[in-house]
């Protein structure tokens, strides 16, 4: 099933994933564009960051897949034509923050300043949580922002305004509205297959092996 969203003015369909089985692992890659250059006399290295050139991908493995779930999966890759269409993928073994923060706090973004949390930006300035909290997200904990998937990469404390900035990877990809929800729990983010090719085995048992790569949608 597609449904039919905008992203940064452009029509995207995304495919709906399969609910039949989970995943039973996800391998998952941050990379950074850096460039890198040594003098031959010195010794001494200059590096160069490019900003927003910051990305997830990575592989998906499905447990053994009965004829009924390998139908269903390799349906919703190939309604993904290959590297077309994208899809919505989280960290299945982290579905929910490890920091304190709890249902007082309703973290969203702060666009009160029209300079904060423009795309390419890897600090995320953020309002509505309990004041004067400590460890409300920890280092690795996960969070969606539209529809991206970010990971947090410090200890998270508010100010007496419920207002709090942290580092994020990757980077800031759209620019968001001012009061933004900022989702904590099943946090997800739009990927798309890795490669137009997609390959799948079955043996004797009748089970279906599978296992996919994916990138993220940008």
């Amino acid at each position: 099933m597609l449904n039919t969203i905008t992203l940064n003015g452009q029509t995207v369909s995304i495919v709906a994933s399969p609910t039949c089985i989970a995943l039973r692992s996800i391998e998952l890659s941050g990379s950074d564009s850096v460039a890198i250059v040594t003098s031959p006399f010195s010794g001494q290295t200059q590096a160069q960051q490019w900003p927003g050139a910051d990305w997830w991908s990575g592989t998906a493995t499905l447990p053994p897949l009965t004829q009924d779930q390998a139908d269903e999966w390799l349906s919703f890759l190939m309604e993904c034509r290959g590297m077309t269409n994208p899809f919505l993928m989280g960290d299945p073994l982290k579905s929910s923050p490890r920091g304190s923060v709890t249902s007082a706090s309703v973290p969203v973004v702060d666009m009160s300043v029209t300079t904060l949390n423009q795309v390419g930006n890897q600090v995320l300035y953020t309002k509505g949580w309990l004041p004067n909290a400590f460890s409300l997200l920890l280092p690795g904990d996960y969070l969606q922002i539209g529809y991206r998937l970010h990971r947090c990469l410090d200890r998270v404390n508010s100010d007496a305004n419920g207002k709090a900035s942290f580092s994020i990877f990757p980077s800031l990809r759209d620019l968001p509205a001012d009061g933004q929800p900022i989702i904590l729990n099943n946090p997800q983010g739009l990927f798309r297959r890795g490669s137009n090719k997609m390959t799948w085995s079955s043996d004797y048992t009748g089970l279906t092996n599978l296992s996919f790569p994916l990138i993220e949608y940008r």
